[in-house]
């Protein structure tokens, strides 16, 4: 595997990794193993594409957040005061402010395994933002996406890989046309749930990953919590599947979001200056970064970038 190729010189605001999809406010409550509360609830922003760009930009990195719009309700704007706060360092330019829109709420129940409960609502109705400006694609940044809105997602995922953005398609397991567009391709045994594939019933990790390799997909991931995941690339005529194992921490907090901290990893060694991550080393980095993560109550963590390099280099 080779990483995204050199983009042009666009300038030093140019975005190096653009994140489209699901921002939504989480309402996140501890509880122990019968599901009763054992603190009072707090929010925090959340959704696969802000849980992504939140550590991407802990990391460094050059983040351009675009994703559902926000509406004129008292959850919208409690999300509005949270994604501004300077510490979160994300700028709200790309995710529209419209009087009409439904701000998503995710009630998120966190047992003392670290495993979670998840219960939504406004997701349906959510609203995507408008296209994005040429100018946006103009430097190929990494377009990492997530399927949850629709028909613009998947139209914005296109457009990307054909302004020769390298597309981190996250659960488009449905939507062929991505998965041959796209980079890499990524889910989980949840995401295979949720968006099941064609003739496909509860597939094993390798049996997922090969199949998406048939679609299309040049690199395909199939994460599976701490039973580690799947790889498969398409050589030639063949496809080639690994399986990886997962990265130990000494303590599960919560598992919330930790896909898309997974993601946030793939996406920062695909960025030119990593100079063509090989895929085992960008499968502990991503591996090691949701670990990490999973140390910490909440899907927006930021676990530091050296941690997480360290942790990858670690001997199992």
């Amino acid at each position: 595997m080779t990483a995204a190729s050199t983009a042009p010189s666009v300038g030093d605001n140019a975005p190096e990794v653009i994140v489209y999809g699901t921002v939504c406010l989480d309402q996140f409550l501890r509880v122990d193993a019968g599901g009763s509360p054992l603190s009072e609830p707090f929010e925090m922003p959340g959704g696969e594409a802000f849980n992504t760009a939140v550590v991407l930009a802990g990391w460094g990195v050059r983040v351009l957040l675009t994703g559902t719009a926000l509406g004129s309700d008292r959850e919208s704007d409690r999300l509005r005061a949270l994604l501004d706060d300077p510490v979160v360092g994300l700028s709200r330019r790309r995710v529209p402010d419209l009087p009409n829109a439904v701000t998503p709420v995710c009630t998120v129940r966190v047992f003392p395994d670290g495993e979670r409960m998840m219960q939504g609502r406004g997701y349906r109705d959510a609203l995507a933002p408008p296209p994005l400006p040429d100018t946006d694609f103009a430097a190929c940044p990494v377009f990492a996406v997530d399927p949850n809105l629709g028909t613009p997602a998947t139209e914005a995922a296109l457009r990307a890989a054909s302004r020769g953005c390298p597309v981190v398609a996250m659960d488009f397991q449905q939507v062929p046309e991505v998965v041959r567009a796209a980079c890499l391709v990524q889910t989980s045994r949840e995401g295979l749930a949720r968006f099941p594939l064609p003739r496909l019933t509860n597939p094993e990790p390798e049996e997922a990953a090969r199949h998406l390799a048939a679609m299309g997909a040049r690199i395909a991931i199939v994460t599976d919590g701490a039973r580690g995941g799947a790889a498969a690339v398409r050589e030639g005529d063949r496809i080639v599947v690994q399986r990886y194992a997962s990265t130990p921490v000494p303590k599960v907090l919560d598992t919330t979001g930790a896909g898309d901290v997974f993601r946030a990893g793939l996406c920062w060694g695909l960025l030119p200056e990593r100079g063509g991550c090989p895929l085992p080393r960008l499968l502990r980095i991503a591996s090691a970064a949701a670990a990490l993560h999973c140390q910490t109550l909440g899907g927006g963590s930021r676990p530091p970038l050296e941690a997480v390099l360290r942790l990858a280099e670690t001997p199992a």
